[in-house]
């Protein structure tokens, strides 16, 4: 007999962002479980995964649930794997002496894909800015794994926390064109340099889960790491494509230019993945310390502007080490889900 229970991924831990101006650590806090079987949809390989089953009203009947993973029942509830790979997990129980069982849930077992991260110190007035924002472009169209915010200065999109940014990363000039933070892409911006970055192996994961309702937007983010991290923080940024702003051009009379005869300014120009709002520090959050092969889960409520268009927001997470070095990042439109992958 299939179970009325409601069953779906976990994705909550709570953290309150009470004084947005202000960001203290941020505390890990325990796993809240929702009713039904309690399963991520991927994990890293050698992570003990533990199953959970909880009732309609609330009770965590785990101990008393069989579960079947591929066909086998296991024993406990827990399992790992030390190959990628996909599989699926169901569960039995007795409620009042009746017998249930849930649905197919399915789960992978994966490695964290290397992401790279491009930030383009930029702004509308400048006129030798637009070659930074042409190469990202060409950036994505050959790798997959390329993430980028736009950080304007002295213009309409400019957010008031920039300067702090451009301070504590030692920005100074315009253009400036940063991979994963802190190393300097000159140009003419070869692509090969960020394909070094691209080869390296990485050892932690993040997934992002967001929702808007009206001007308050949700973030959920779980972290998972190959490797114990010490001293790092957590960077969580609210962008928005396809905005239309007049964008000076130097480069008009530059005949080898890709910008050349588009006008100085150039009109109507779409400026993307433009960072609007920092929902952490802009600088990022402290992390407590991390455990190799554990989850790590956090909860933002923030406001947003109403002049933000749903449709083109994304969220953008870093892990940056204390030398303010990226580890790894991740990518989401809004009111969607990334996983690991």
């Amino acid at each position: 007999m299939r179970s009325p229970l409601l069953y779906t991924l976990i994705f909550i831990l709570i953290y309150s962002c009470s004084k947005p101006e202000s960001f203290s650590d941020l505390p890990v806090q325990q796993n809240s479980l929702i009713p039904g079987l309690n399963v991520e949809s991927s994990y890293l390989k050698d992570q003990l995964i533990s199953f959970n089953m909880i009732d309609s009203e609330g009770n965590n009947i785990t101990s008393s649930t069989s579960f079947i993973v591929d066909n086998q029942l296991i024993n406990g509830n827990t399992i790992s794997y030390d190959e990628i790979g996909s599989h699926n997990v169901s569960a039995n129980y007795t409620i009042d002496s009746q017998n249930y069982s849930t649905d197919l849930i399915v789960f992978n077992i994966v490695e964290p894909i290397n992401k790279v991260i491009v930030e383009d110190y930029t702004g509308t007035w400048c006129g030798y800015c637009p070659p930074v924002a042409h190469a990202i472009y060409e950036l994505k169209e050959v790798y997959d794994n390329i993430i980028s915010v736009g950080i304007h200065n002295n213009d309409e999109l400019t957010i008031d926390q920039e300067s702090d940014l451009r301070s504590e990363l030692g920005i100074s000039g315009f253009p400036s064109a940063r991979l994963n933070r802190t190393i300097s892409w000159f140009d003419p911006y070869q692509i090969s340099e960020v394909n070094s970055l691209l080869s390296e192996e990485n050892n932690v994961a993040i997934s992002i889960k967001s929702a808007l309702e009206n001007i308050d937007l949700e973030v959920n983010l779980r972290i998972v790491s190959n490797v114990e991290l010490v001293n790092h923080k957590l960077v969580i940024y609210l962008v928005e494509s396809n905005l239309i702003y007049d964008q000076s051009n130097y480069f008009n009379y530059v005949e080898d230019s890709y910008f050349y005869n588009l006008g100085n300014p150039i009109e109507n120009y779409s400026h993307q993945d433009v960072l609007r709002k920092s929902i952490t520090n802009i600088s990022g959050n402290t992390l407590d310390l991390i455990q190799p092969l554990t989850d790590y889960k956090f909860n933002f409520n923030v406001e947003i502007s109403p002049d933000f268009v749903q449709e083109n927001l994304a969220i953008v997470a870093i892990i940056v080490d204390s030398n303010n070095n990226a580890i790894n990042s991740q990518f989401s439109e809004v009111n969607s889900f990334q996983d690991f992958n």
